[in-house]
């Protein structure tokens, strides 16, 4: 998952590397658009942050938005005077210092007044201190202040203490990759360093800044839409796909392919005397495993029942991989501590598998299919993989666990239980 984004996002990175060599050649109304298309884009993804109630890509967005602006009117790239002199190296080690303390803090919504009013006051203090550095600050402080890391280099224009500052952000940062679940935001936000790096080492080259301004708060942007995206298509206890992500796989089936149900054995029994924590764990080192099926893709259905589908393969077919995942889980020991006692443990599955046939050939129809052959391994003692090569009896059909009204009002016709 991590790799298909870093594709899109690196792309963006050439790309962008790429046409910063090109802007001098771009036409002359091209550097005047570029530089309204920033606010623009920048206003869009606010909008859209507002909308999600998503402060981290809001705060980082106006960030950059307000570095632009300042460095725009008040320390103009294209003429060195005091204030660019100072403003400048301000501004460039103020930027990923806040673009790391964005990501550091909680995810709590726009709409949290104290966490706004202290944001809010963050922003003012810095403003204060930037005010001051701008009218106080005395002259033989400047020169250290925009001290480079190669003096004279014209490759490295960046000043030590904004370079450092980078740095810095980035390693903390991929600690936070590296034990944090999975963000778009955030891989976004370690390649936003590297393209805002870019840009304001080429802030004296007109437009430079600007476009990779543009690139990283269009990259923000794609961020939230994927992030949006994973949080409605994966289920957040186990991270593997869920039932919305499911039904939308049915769309995409071919002429032929099979369906299994997956249940927890005795689950309600398990979690009602380990606790719902550990039955938490369960649920994650059983997703865990499945989310391994060769050929195919697991989704949590609900509650302790998983779904694998095998696009383009019979039951024959896909007996072999369900039954390689019903021994590992079997095999699988668990271990854990309940009041202060180390417990260890096994969890065993059962499975039903179906294929869509003449009178099953509606994903949904056969997914039901697959369900009776579940109920079938259940009345056969558990742990075992069971394939629905029949149409199932009339009294004995019915649907998933997730429509639990039906089963509950067919309970005297069907005797399947939920664990």
């Amino acid at each position: 998952m991590v790799i298909k984004h870093y594709i899109w996002l690196f792309s963006l990175v050439f790309f962008s590397i790429w046409q910063s060599m090109q802007i001098e050649i771009w036409p002359v109304a091209w550097h005047s658009l570029l530089n309204y298309s920033l606010y623009v884009v920048v206003a869009i993804g606010v909008f859209i942050s507002l909308w999600l109630n998503r402060i981290q890509p809001f705060l980082v967005l106006m960030s950059i938005g307000l570095l632009n602006g300042l460095l725009t009117y008040f320390a103009a790239p294209s003429e060195m005077n005091l204030a660019s002199a100072v403003l400048f190296p301000v501004l460039a080690f103020l930027l990923p210092l806040n673009l790391l303390l964005w990501i550091l803090l909680p995810e709590k919504g726009i709409y949290n007044k104290r966490f706004d009013l202290a944001v809010l006051s963050l922003f003012i203090v810095q403003g204060i201190v930037i005010y001051w550095l701008m009218t106080d600050l005395p002259l033989q402080w400047v020169e250290p202040l925009s001290l480079r890391v190669i003096e004279g280099s014209q490759v490295l224009q960046l000043p030590f203490a904004s370079s450092l500052m980078f740095l810095l952000a980035g390693f903390v940062l991929s600690f936070k990759l590296r034990y944090h679940r999975f963000k778009v935001l955030y891989h976004a936000v370690m390649v936003v360093f590297l393209l805002m790096a870019y840009g304001l080492n080429a802030f004296f080259e007109p437009s430079i800044l600007a476009w990779f301004s543009l690139v990283s708060a269009s990259i923000i942007i794609l961020s939230v839409i994927f992030d949006s995206h994973h949080i409605a298509y994966t289920d957040e206890l186990t991270g593997i796909m869920g039932r919305r992500a499911l039904y939308e796989a049915f769309l995409g089936f071919g002429r032929k392919y099979s369906i299994a149900m997956v249940d927890i054995d005795h689950f309600k029994s398990f979690n009602d005397t380990y606790g719902h924590d550990i039955g938490d764990e369960v649920l994650r080192t059983v997703a865990s495993i499945l989310n391994t099926v060769s050929g195919g893709r697991a989704y949590r259905y609900g509650g302790e029942e998983f779904v694998l589908v095998f696009p383009g393969k019979t039951t024959a077919e896909s007996l072999p991989e369900l039954e390689r995942l019903r021994a590992a889980i079997a095999d699988e020991s668990l271990e854990f501590v309940v009041k202060g006692k180390p417990v260890q443990t096994q969890v065993k599955i059962s499975i039903g598998v179906a294929e869509n046939d003449k009178d099953h050939k509606m994903p949904e129809a056969v997914l039901k299919f697959a369900d009776e052959g579940l109920y079938k391994a259940k009345k056969a003692g558990r742990n075992r993989v069971v394939e629905t090569l029949s149409p199932p009896k009339k009294v004995a059909t019915r649907a998933p666990r997730a429509t639990a009204k039906t089963v509950k009002a067919s309970s005297k016709n069907s005797p399947r239980k939920t664990s």
